[in-house]
């Protein structure tokens, strides 16, 4: 009896993680290794928990709609043949508007993407207790030219936490904000509607324009990034979070958008929502 009650506790651990990481995920593109220096494209990146220290690799498997140059597509992304494909579809509604100093809106916007084949690894990893789940933060550049906020790289990041991760691999080289909050929605009873709300700001640095937009995640696994997990591993998702050995970091979704324009100063207020249907 005691045997089955810790399986079954322990399945429940796992079911909980993966809702963790599903409902944050907002969905699409795969995780990305980085080396080559190039400030302006830099995009997220897979990381293994030091610091972002290059700009896109030559080796990136970029979507064509995500490469710099490309026209640009708005409105819902469409899901490849091999994504998940059960009569579920996960949407993630993004809300970007920007606002002057003194609140007054200048432009509001929003756009929608959903769960590519990409993104199944990670969830395949939770169901299989492979993964743990951490954090999550927001990140948004130009696809060309200047991006509004500009450090090391033209970026701006809205993260959860300053002080760990996934903040702690990308605030080094984002111009960070460390105000994300977190809504989740069970209805009344855990009846529905479920719905998770990632929120946060940013004011530019500079003027620039928004472009692309990626939702971050952090994980931990037994193994190295790059590695398929042999196992499960034994760690909390408040361990992960400030874990630095054999901790997974990168994009879960990114969103190629009709340019945002923000002049330096401007609030940059963003909503995530990912709901399912």
């Amino acid at each position: 009896m005691n045997s089955y009650t810790t399986s079954l506790r322990r399945s429940h651990h796992v079911v909980a993680s993966t809702l963790a990481v599903v409902l944050g995920c907002a969905l699409t593109q795969t995780c990305l290794a980085q080396t080559a220096p190039d400030a302006v494209n830099h995009v997220p990146a897979l990381r293994t928990g030091s610091p972002v220290v290059g700009g896109v690799a030559n080796s990136l498997e970029l979507p064509a709609s995500m490469q710099p140059g490309a026209p640009v597509a708005t409105g819902e992304l469409k899901t490849s043949g091999a994504s998940m494909n059960l009569g579920m579809k996960m949407h993630g509604h993004w809300v970007i508007d920007v606002k002057n100093p003194d609140g007054t809106l200048v432009e509001h916007r929003d756009f929608q993407n959903s769960l590519s084949a990409s993104a199944q690894g990670i969830l395949i990893g939770l169901l299989a207790g492979g993964f743990t789940p951490g954090d999550y933060m927001i990140a948004m550049g130009a696809q060309t030219g200047n991006a509004p906020c500009v450090a090391v790289f033209q970026f701006c990041g809205i993260a959860h936490n300053l002080t760990t991760s996934p903040a702690t691999n990308y605030c080094s080289a984002y111009y960070c904000s460390g105000n994300l909050t977190y809504g989740f929605n069970y209805g009344t009873l855990f009846s529905g509607p479920y719905s998770f709300v990632m929120s946060g700001s940013i004011t530019a640095n500079q003027a620039g324009t928004i472009g692309t937009v990626y939702t971050i995640y952090n994980a931990c696994a037994n193994v190295p990034v790059g590695t398929n997990p042999t196992g499960p591993l034994a760690i909390t998702p408040a361990a992960c979070v400030t874990n630095t050995v054999n901790n997974w970091v990168g994009p879960l979704s990114a969103a190629a958008i009709t340019p945002v324009t923000v002049a330096n100063g401007q609030i940059i207020q963003v909503t995530v929502t990912i709901t399912f249907s």
